[in-house]
């Protein structure tokens, strides 16, 4: 019996995309919306935990936040020693396994270089790095990316406006960026990937690990990418009936003190902004989306590669009046998750509503990597349906289990 070859994984990532944003018709996201039709498209994705540091090293290792011992954004490390899908990919199936992009999964601080992290990214499972941070964090660590800004003379002007940007806590000031085109993070990752994919091997298995910093703010979005959305609906409101708002947000919970934040919520005209930012910054990754599906038709093995889609987390975006995630309203828990397997879903069409049941995103994205490494020992839908029927999500002392 001969043994069905470990397919070819395309693997996207975005920072703070939330998953109930996707098939709305006021966006304008044509490929990833293509792609959903294509694909197991898991509607109701919930992230181990509404934070990026949580949320990342769960989906990694395959454990929860609380057993990591990371259970909200702190100065942390994954272990080397921790499990790793890629690792199994690289150790176990004979993967080449490269990841241009954001991990998180070292401290991001003042005077770090990211180079430095080579030799943990080699024991997580990795062959080839190129990593960058988030926005915010570009501002103060070294990588590729900004020796490019410095370079150009523009690390020092990125500086100056992120902390403009955030002056006096403020955190929902929309302006275009002051990078060009070709020097922000999402389009200049972009040519990083194309690069890295044109060069994967043709007769060995691989996984493209693309994980982009967007649309996590600063609301920034480049001048020549607005006004390519509809009209976006109003945000949920906080409720106004005291007892409800109590019984929802008790005194000392993780959203009590995150309304005690703003009080009065987000101005209006600022909400109306920032969420056509966010709507923008999505049809630019849609379109880098794209643009990676394209140079991976050019490919020999295209007809072998799977491509999955997915999110670490969501963004409030005005919801309640908040602003980022960071507690448990569905906005910030709503992940992103699809799954095309190669040459797209056959068979009976089958779309996760929001009606439907809950999947944890951890879960899924291991699902994935255990069907592209082994398909012929289960396919990634008949792996979702075993999947527990309980999602677990915890953030600092708090969980909650969705079902």
């Amino acid at each position: 019996m001969t043994r069905a070859r470990p397919q070819n994984w395309l693997l996207i990532s975005f920072d703070q995309w939330r998953g109930d944003w996707l098939h709305q018709p006021w966006l304008r996201l044509p490929n990833l919306q293509q792609l959903a039709r294509e694909s197991w498209d898991v509607r109701r994705c919930y992230t181990s935990s509404p934070q990026c540091i949580p949320a990342r090293a769960s989906w990694l290792t395959g454990r929860t936040p609380g057993v990591l011992g990371v259970t909200a954004n702190a100065h942390y490390t994954v272990p080397a020693d921790a499990p790793s899908f890629v690792r199994t990919l690289r150790d176990r199936h004979g993967y080449h396994t490269v990841l241009v992009g954001k991990t998180h999964w070292t401290p991001h601080e003042p005077g770090v270089d990211l180079r430095d992290n080579l030799p943990l990214m080699e024991q997580l499972g990795f062959e080839h790095v190129r990593e960058i941070a988030g926005p915010r964090a570009l501002a103060v660590v070294e990588c590729e990316l900004t020796d490019r800004w410095r370079d150009a003379g523009l690390l020092e002007v990125y500086r100056a406006d992120l902390e403009d940007r955030y002056r006096q806590g403020c955190v929902h000031t929309v302006r275009p960026s002051v990078l060009p085109d070709a020097l922000y993070p999402d389009l200049w990752l972009t040519r990083v990937a194309l690069e890295e994919l044109a060069q994967l091997p043709a007769d060995r298995s691989w996984l493209l690990w693309v994980n982009f910093p967007g649309p996590h703010e600063p609301f920034d979005v480049p001048a020549g990418w607005r006004g390519y959305h509809g009209a976006i609906p109003p945000p949920e409101p906080r409720p106004t009936d005291a007892r409800d708002l109590a019984q929802r947000a008790p005194q000392g919970s993780v959203l009590a003190r995150k309304l005690q934040r703003w009080p009065n919520g987000i101005p209006a005209e600022a909400l109306a902004d920032l969420r056509s930012d966010y709507a923008d910054h999505l049809h630019l990754l849609d379109a880098q989306v794209g643009e990676l599906l394209t140079g991976l038709a050019r490919r020999g093995d295209c007809s072998q590669t799977a491509v999955s889609v997915c999110s670490d987390h969501g963004e409030l975006l005005g919801d309640w009046g908040l602003l980022l995630k960071g507690c448990f309203l569905e906005g910030a828990m709503r992940s992103l998750f699809l799954h095309r397997p190669p040459q797209g879903r056959r068979g009976l069409r089958r779309i996760w509503s929001p009606g439907e049941r809950a999947y944890g995103l951890t879960a899924c994205l291991w699902d994935a990597a255990a069907a592209v490494a082994t398909p012929a020992q289960g396919s990634f839908g008949s792996r979702l349906r075993r999947q527990p029927a309980e999602v677990l999500v915890e953030f600092e002392d708090e969980r909650l289990q969705l079902r």
